[in-house]
């Protein structure tokens, strides 16, 4: 997350994130599967703009398609502030949306997260990094990895998070073919194969370090892909008209129903996203790893 503050005001820059990784270990005796993945920050990003409101929350976004009524993340993490803080102090909100919705890209969860990172500044709470991840893991699975950020390996349900810090950038193309996917409609049609072969997140995690793409690619792994793909033949079509480009690798991310691909080094990602754009499969996102420099361009180095 990146903060700018001025006079009553809070400008939160909320990335979305991409799963280079993903095992599904078993299910859980609360009903939930046991999952492994690696989660990485990447710099496509919506911005949350709060300010104080003299009473209740009114709340408004960019994308007609998003609801703003109570099951919406951003107004249960305000609802949740306010019950944990004892404040009933009103905020005015705009959602500046430019992450799909339901792309297993956690976009919903990074500007719930978003909201309590900002409402801590403007509402001068002073909860530390344990707090935010402890509150939001109350908003959903993977939402307490956007307190973090960055690159991680998230276990349990996804609420255990543990920072792995990665000091080289990769690039990626986005691809969302413009429809949702629910996840809880994946989960439901999984089907846990005791006898199929786990994949090794750590020799996952080594390759990753080193910075190569063409080695990183032939190790993307999404467990979820085979039930998505059963159940929406459609993008299984897309990922193979994907793998035709030049290419390291492509990969569902989540649930979906968002795919990328991860680019070779030295290669020229706006002709590929004009290549894509071309095949008419959606629309395409060009971004990095590296969420903070990107923001910090695009923002003239305001910080």
């Amino acid at each position: 997350m990146r903060i700018w503050k001025e006079q009553g005001k809070i400008k939160v820059a909320a990335p979305a994130k991409i799963n280079l990784f993903l095992e599904i270990l078993g299910k859980r005796p609360d009903g939930y599967h046991e999952i492994e993945t690696v989660m990485q920050e990447v710099s496509l990003f919506d911005y949350i703009f709060l300010e104080n409101h003299e009473k209740g929350i009114e709340f408004s976004c960019s994308n007609p398609r998003l609801t703003t009524g109570e099951d919406n993340l951003v107004l249960k993490a305000v609802r949740l502030l306010q019950k944990e803080s004892g404040i009933s102090r009103g905020v005015k909100i705009y959602l500046d949306k430019k992450i799909p919705i339901g792309a297993g890209l956690g976009g919903g969860s990074s500007d719930a997260v978003a909201t309590l990172v900002g409402l801590n500044n403007l509402w001068q709470l002073g909860y530390d990094e344990k707090k935010l991840i402890s509150l939001a893991g109350k908003l959903g699975s993977d939402t307490p990895f956007f307190v973090i950020g960055n690159t991680a390996i998230c276990k349990g349900r996804g609420e255990i998070i543990i920072p792995y810090p990665l000091h080289v950038k990769y690039n990626y193309v986005i691809i969302y073919p413009k429809f949702e996917i629910s996840t809880t409609t994946v989960y439901e049609n999984f089907k846990i194969n005791l006898t199929k072969n786990l994949k090794d997140v750590n020799f996952f995690l080594q390759t990753l370090l080193l910075g190569n793409p063409e080695k990183l690619g032939a190790y993307l792994h999404n467990r979820l892909e085979e039930v998505v793909f059963r159940l929406y033949p459609g993008l299984e079509k897309i990922k193979k008209t994907l793998a035709e480009i030049d290419f390291c690798g492509t990969l569902l991310s989540g649930s979906g129903s968002a795919l990328y691909g991860l680019c070779k080094g030295g290669c020229d990602q706006k002709e590929i996203e004009q290549t894509i754009k071309m095949l008419n499969i959606g629309d395409v996102f060009v971004v990095t790893s590296d969420f903070d420099d990107t923001v910090k361009e695009r923002e003239g180095g305001r910080l």
